[in-house]
């Protein structure tokens, strides 16, 4: 049967049936850890619940952001899944139309340490003056994931100063791949 859990509370659940909250038991084969509030469809036998299969609940569509030919993001539930990249933050910046220039500038290293620290400034010149848009952005050993980048540890400080400089810019305060 359709219905909607309620509550769980060790091997008893709550469900709603005909409008009215019941509560029932789980049999022995029924793991508690995979029944979860919301949506399900259960199998009721000797008033013990003997099938659990939970609904997922259904999003809105979201409107594709993919270009045309790339393989799609993979959901996974994580924050990381809400990242833009760096590509996307600059064609963002260029379709604005406004002439802007992008100044690095980097503030530290140690080679030793592997450690980089970057500062980025964005200035765009609109017709009521110029507006500057700063980020800065470090890379250690620390923070640098992937052992194929991690040579790469002042580019990659160079990039993540740009791309905190283009988020401020664009007005996006999604994270991006590259400060991860």
């Amino acid at each position: 049967m359709e219905t909607t859990i309620v509550k769980i509370e060790g091997n008893k659940i709550q469900a709603v049936v005909d409008n009215d909250v019941k509560e029932y038991e789980l049999e022995s084969w029924v793991k508690p850890d995979f029944v979860k509030l919301g949506s399900a469809e259960l199998t009721i036998k000797d008033d013990k619940v003997a099938f659990v299969s939970m609904k997922k609940a259904e999003k809105p569509a979201e409107k594709s952001t993919e270009k045309p030919g790339s393989k799609p993001k993979e959901k996974t539930g994580k924050w990381e899944d809400d990242m833009v990249t760096f590509e996307d933050l600059l064609t963002k910046a260029h379709k604005l139309k406004v002439p802007f220039s992008i100044k690095t500038e980097m503030l530290a290293i140690d080679l030793e340490k592997k450690y980089a620290l970057f500062k980025a400034r964005i200035d765009v010149v609109g017709k009521d003056g110029t507006a500057i848009f700063t980020g800065h952005g470090d890379a250690t050993s620390e923070n640098v994931t992937g052992e194929f980048i991690k040579p790469h540890f002042i580019r990659l400080a160079e990039t993540r100063a740009i791309v905190r400089a283009l988020r401020w810019y664009t007005n996006n305060a999604t994270c991006t791949e590259e400060e991860k």
